[in-house]
């Protein structure tokens, strides 16, 4: 297998959580499209800085989480979600309204927040796959997850649930 053609597949294979965690992070459908473009740019062209294939999809997800986070220091202004998405809920059998609820809520977190919540439970990273691919400690991710749950759940109870 060529190096194109070893690179072409591991991206088709990550493009699901790439693009959910440059739109968690960016929080717009085009900026994530371009945050996503950018970061595959970036990984072709460092593609020999590789070393263990193995480690292909935290790798890219670390690219795409700093292309993300380099597009909000320069964009510098937020952006309100009116759109919704067709995300993977974290837990079966939640209805759609739920999911989008969960999804708006996860929205309003702050960074770093929003990214760890995201790739622990949407993209189903252990602590230490998000430490390596946000280059954090173990320790701090914790506590992030920890708070982020906190914030979440604050959010959430704040909400009007028709059930």
């Amino acid at each position: 297998m060529s190096e194109k053609e070893y690179f072409t597949d591991h991206i088709r294979l990550a493009e699901g959580k790439m693009y959910t965690l440059a739109l968690g992070i960016v929080q717009n459908e085009a900026d994530a499209a371009d945050v996503m473009q950018d970061a595959i740019l970036k990984a072709y062209c460092n593609l020999e800085q590789l070393k263990d294939r193995s480690k292909f999809q935290s790798w890219i997800l670390s690219i795409v989480h700093n292309t993300a986070i380099e597009s909000l220091r320069k964009r510098r202004d937020t952006v309100d979600l009116d759109t919704q998405f067709d995300l993977e809920a974290p837990h079966a059998g939640v209805d759609a309204a739920t999911k989008l609820t969960v999804w708006e809520a996860i929205q309003k977190l702050k960074l770093p927040y929003r990214s760890v919540i995201i790739l622990f439970y949407y993209d189903g990273y252990s602590v230490q796959q998000i430490a390596q691919v946000t280059g954090t400690s173990t320790s701090a991710i914790r506590q992030q997850l920890s708070r982020g749950r906190k914030m979440l759940a604050q959010l959430l109870d704040k909400e009007d649930f028709d059930q």
